[in-house]
């Protein structure tokens, strides 16, 4: 069997690049909303809290429920399903969860900015944990391959490879580094989607009247996450083009929410304080 695999030093570049953006990234985009806006990093931190409850823990309990139960072949063995299925959840899921948060923090919101925040912490622990974690784990095995070999990997992992680790070794050296910078450029999407529809369930949250944001963030998020899984098999320039479309489209929604939101944030401030 090959024992000479190594990989590029420009997909290293990459993998390192892609795991730092995916955690630099997000800082960068609530220090701006804080400085700039005046968003709350309570609201932050609780992005970075709630994605993985609700997303990682409660969502993923019940796709494994459902995956492997007497549906789970059906589902699994047709794309279309699948990504309805995997849409839904996600959107259900992930948009309840922003739902609660807003409403457990309406007694210390300042305003849609909060949402901004929000939509970063969120955004940015689902960039760490899916991306860049990845990202680092593959450049550690990529520096033990390339300075010990199949035995480097082995030392590091502390186990003997397997048949499918040695095939996901063979594949990594084969990958172009290029590939590994589109982890980057979709975890960027997936920003300004996150921040997007923060945006719009925070207005709905706050809103009682603005209740229809609520289930259109859920159908929104739904469609990104099924257009994913149905590109996905046709071409990765095919699926992030139509990400790039989807996130573009939400984000001038959610601009114009955020500005009647923020409006009406600074009337209701006037009035309280007399101000005609």
């Amino acid at each position: 069997m090959t024992n000479d695999w190594t990989i590029s030093a420009a997909s290293m570049a990459a993998m390192a690049g892609v795991g730092l953006f995916t955690l630099l990234f997000p800082l960068i985009l609530a220090v701006l909303f804080w400085r700039r806006r005046g968003g709350r990093w309570r609201f932050f931190l609780l992005g970075c809290v709630v994605f993985p409850l609700f997303a990682l823990t409660l969502e993923g309990s019940i796709n494994r429920a459902v995956l492997y139960g007497p549906a789970g072949a059906v589902i699994a063995g047709n794309i279309w399903l699948y990504g309805l299925f995997g849409g839904l959840m996600a959107g259900v899921f992930e948009e309840c969860g922003r739902y609660a948060a807003f409403r457990l923090g309406r007694r210390w919101t300042r305003g849609p900015q909060d949402a901004l925040m929000y939509g970063a912490g969120h955004g940015g622990i689902e960039a760490v944990l899916l991306v860049g974690s990845a990202m680092l784990n593959s450049f550690l095995i990529a520096q033990a391959l390339n300075r010990g070999g199949i035995s480097g990997v082995e030392a590091l992992m502390g186990v003997p490879l397997t048949e499918a680790g040695m095939a996901s070794l063979e594949q990594m050296a084969s990958i172009p580094a290029a590939l590994y910078l589109v982890s980057g450029v979709e975890r960027l999407f997936a920003m300004v989607i996150h921040i997007s529809l923060s945006v719009l369930v925070y207005t709905a949250a706050v809103r009682r009247e603005r209740w229809y944001w609520f289930p259109a963030a859920i159908g929104l998020h739904a469609l990104v996450d099924f257009a994913a899984v149905v590109t996905s098999p046709v071409s990765t320039l095919l699926t992030e083009v139509l990400a790039a479309v989807l996130a573009v489209g939400l984000a001038l929604l959610a601009r114009r929410v955020y500005l009647e939101e923020k409006a009406e944030t600074l009337l209701t401030f006037h009035q309280g304080e007399g101000v005609s």
